[in-house]
């Protein structure tokens, strides 16, 4: 018996040591990138340097008061998935650290509710949350993605346009406005039409 359970831990040893978990390569840098066809890595951090440096600007040396910015529609109006929300993740992310303030609406009934229960005298009221202290946005940040495509001498020619605003809630003006633009060719498929 015990030789049994010798040989099958040996067994069970070797197997698991033949057998090992995918190994994971990461890419290279973003800042290596070169592009491709489809939106991607480089296309992402190039939009975002531009437009937060240009955005950073603005409040900074141009708007003269207090900016609570909130993040609203960002659409992606091409015929390729994009993931618009990688875009004013990496925004905000950047902003944010430059010490310009963003709100999320979706955590105000999360707090309205922690400011009820501290009403009811049922908490420390030296913990509890206050009332009357919530920031109202000034300014949504919204904006597009969009493309036209055409063909030149075999090529697909597609532009892709990411325009970005800053609208003030209050007049209704857009007060900042930016863009990023990005040619992209490739030799047309000469392959079976599907």
């Amino acid at each position: 018996m015990k030789k049994y359970l010798i040989c099958l831990t040996v067994l069970t040893i070797s197997i698991s040591s033949c057998v090992s978990a995918p190994e994971v390569v990461y890419e290279r840098e973003v800042t290596e990138d070169h592009g491709s066809r489809e939106w991607g890595a480089l296309e992402v951090k190039l939009v975002v340097e531009k437009m937060v440096e240009s955005l950073y600007v603005f409040l900074k040396e141009d708007w003269n008061g207090p900016a609570y910015l909130q993040v609203k529609k960002f659409r992606n109006r091409t015929a390729e998935h994009i993931d618009t929300g990688v875009v004013t993740d990496e925004m905000t992310t950047e902003l944010i650290k430059r010490r310009i303030k963003f709100l999320d609406e979706s955590l105000a009934e999360d707090s309205i509710k922690e400011m009820e229960k501290g009403m009811t005298g049922l908490y420390d009221q030296s913990t509890a949350v206050p009332t009357g202290f919530l920031k109202s946005p000034n300014f949504y940040l919204s904006g597009d993605i969009r493309e036209a495509v055409s063909t030149r001498d075999g090529r697909e020619i597609q532009l892709l346009v990411v325009t970005m605003r800053l609208y003030n809630i209050k007049t209704g003006e857009i007060h900042w406005q930016e863009n990023a633009r990005f040619l992209k060719s490739k030799s047309k498929d000469k392959g079976k039409e599907f």
